[in-house]
């Protein structure tokens, strides 16, 4: 691309120059990583295809309940996908909570949506309750159990399903370390998607429009190119560290242990297979791939970011205009690194594998694709480009900023309407229902984040209505910014912010399953019934039949509470006038209930009424409701 000077003297082309020496080994580096980019996005892509849907447990053996006449050789969890598992995916305990499995845990028979583990030998005939926790295909760990007998029913166990799972629970730093992870990603791909694009579409256009043959403009022009240089080195720091300590943090929740305690080569490797750690272990090749192409230019005296320089005949006041070589190689394989980085957070979650993926993924990658670009051009704006304007007069001050602030304010009102049309799309996929927004975790995440969307609408309402024209009435008076600029920097700050909490919120719903997917498999919840802690599963929560199993623990001992005289459950659907209805429940062990035929019909939001009578005069009551499709 050549530089030409226009009429009036101002530049039509602003540009440093790559000499030759440094292009052929450039465009050598471009193209081989150019292949690799487009390697890592086509496997990524490529494995995100056998997805199916979120996982559900159809199958066990042994079944649920059941008793076995002899030891099996192994206990096997059977899903309606392939999933995956780290070390402890499965564990198996006896009536004292003693793990009776051999750790080998396997896909049987190379089936990928059965995760198994084998038995020690001569185990004593008793109960024994079996544990999963597995990586469903959206990544979320999908966790479950079931109790079996061998021989015989034995003692009762001492410790639930629920219990035995949250006995080997990744602890809640774990958790808040990998939601601190989920946020530093989004930060760095709005540091480097935004600021590529804010460098692209705002800067040299505005730099083009506005620069004069002034030493100061040439000051000006290499003090933003030291910035933005910075933040996209930022971005590529914080990308491969958020990307790594994603993996390790994703096999730490899989594996119920702790960050340190993930990082043993089993664990590693089995979350290197999962869907997250195969793009999320891309995504720091393209992080890192990025930063040697910044430190290659670096090197070799080809500026990432383009400036302005002194004229080459040293007659002061001058600008110069060097011709500029971008091979289109180079501006392939960055724009292939800017496209994986964009469908990085959709190819890992729900949108490449929840119904309709073809709407749902798109409105993924465009939502984080505009969430990127305003978010690093608010970054560009306020990190980057004062340090332009310090380096200028008053007048030209008023001039630069103008003509930023002129061009970023459409962009930003197309990345808001982006945001909201998108936005809009994926809580419709994920929540449906206004149950699911108004009575969830992920609903009331949804609606603070809604909230926060408008908040920023209106600041940027502000920048383009009341900023931008003051500084307009400025400029032909060749004034400085002034209160003006004062106005512009609150109204940028607020917004970063803003988008700061928004970020913070996306990373808190990552962490939660979507209603929708919750509304996909069978039901359940944990409540306080008084002395005694109620655990209810019902299966599979759909129209028709459905089997509820309720176990009281003693919540001061954790053992079983054995002190019912009488259970009595009722169902009722308030919104169709239906009930109470009477289930009748069978005593299946200390502490154990079981309704096996709940005639739960139509689908809706059912009211389970439970009433513990242990004496005479006492009793305790709880209402439990159940979302049945």
């Amino acid at each position: 691309m050549e530089g030409r000077r226009r009429g009036d003297g101002t530049l039509a082309c602003v540009a440093v120059p790559i000499g030759g020496r440094v292009i052929v080994p450039f465009v050598s580096l471009a193209r081989r990583s150019g292949m690799l980019a487009g390697s890592i996005c086509c496997a990524s892509l490529l494995w995100a295809s056998v997805a199916l849907a979120h996982a559900q447990l159809v199958g066990s053996s042994p079944q649920s309940g059941s008793t076995v006449a002899t030891q099996p050789g192994e206990v096997i969890f059977e899903f309606n996908q392939s999933v995956g598992g780290t070390l402890g995916a499965v564990r198996v305990y006896d009536a004292n909570g003693n793990e009776v499995d051999n750790l080998q845990v396997r896909h049987p028979s190379g089936r990928q949506s059965w995760m198994g583990v084998g038995l020690k030998p001569h185990l004593q005939a008793g109960t024994y309750t079996a544990t999963y926790r597995v990586i469903s295909a959206d990544t979320h760990v999908v966790y479950g159990g079931l109790v079996f007998n061998v021989g015989h029913a034995g003692a009762a166990p001492r410790f639930t399903v629920a219990g035995l799972i949250d006995r080997n629970k990744a602890g809640e730093a774990t958790l808040l370390a990998f939601g601190a992870t989920r946020f530093l990603d989004y930060v760095s791909l709005a540091l480097g998607i935004g600021g590529l694009l804010f460098l692209l579409l705002v800067w040299r256009p505005a730099l083009r429009a506005s620069a004069e043959q002034d030493d100061q403009w040439v000051g000006a022009s290499h003090a933003f190119a030291r910035r933005l240089r910075a933040l996209l080195i930022a971005a590529v720091a914080i990308g491969i560290a958020a990307s790594l300590l994603g993996v390790l943090l994703q096999g730490a929740v899989a594996a119920g242990v702790s960050l340190w305690s993930s990082l043993t080569g089993t664990i590693v490797n089995d979350t290197l297979k999962s869907r997250f750690g195969v793009v999320w272990a891309a995504r720091a090749m393209v992080w890192a791939l990025l930063g040697l192409l910044l430190l290659v230019a670096r090197v070799g005296r080809a500026e990432p970011v383009p400036a302005l320089r002194p004229s080459a005949k040293g007659d002061p006041g001058e600008a110069a205009e060097v011709p500029l070589r971008r091979p289109a190689v180079l501006v392939a394989v960055v724009g292939l690194c800017i496209a994986y980085l964009a469908i990085a957070p959709a190819l890992s979650g729900h949108a490449s594998i929840q119904s309709p993926t073809w709407l749902f993924f798109p409105a993924d990658a465009i939502h984080v694709l505009a969430a990127s670009v305003w978010v690093g051009g608010i970054a560009c704006l306020l990190f980057a480009l004062p340090a332009a304007t310090r380096a200028l007069e008053g007048p030209q001050r008023s001039r630069l900023l103008l003509a930023a602030l002129a061009r970023f304010s459409p962009l930003a009102l197309a990345c808001v309407l982006a945001i909201v049309l998108t936005g809009v799309v994926q809580a419709y996929i994920d929540i449906r229902t206004f149950e699911g927004l108004f009575h969830t975790t992920y609903g009331a995440l949804a609606l603070v984040k809604a909230g926060l969307l408008v908040s920023l609408i209106g600041l940027g309402w502000i920048n383009r209505a009341r900023v931008i024209p003051a500084i307009e009435r400025l400029v032909p008076a060749a004034r400085a910014p002034g209160g003006a600029g004062v106005l512009a920097r609150r109204t940028i700050r607020l917004e970063l912010a803003a988008m700061v909490a928004v970020f913070g919120v996306t990373a808190a719903l990552v962490a939660y399953t979507p209603p929708i997917d919750v509304a996909n498999g069978p039901f359940s919840t944990n409540a306080r019934l008084g002395p005694a802690e109620l655990e209810l599963t019902v299966e599979p929560a759909r129209v028709g039949l459905n089997t509820i199993h309720l176990y009281l623990i003693d919540a001061a001992t954790g053992t079983q509470f054995t002190a019912t005289r009488e259970l009595t459950i009722t169902a009722s659907l308030p919104s169709k006038g239906i009930g109470p209805l009477p289930l009748r429940s069978n005593l299946a062990g200390p502490g154990h209930y079981v309704l096996a035929s709940a005639d739960l019909s139509p689908g809706g939001a059912w009211a389970l009424h439970i009433l513990d009578r242990v004496s005479e005069f006492q009793e305790y009551e709880r209402e439990v409701h159940v979302q049945i499709r």
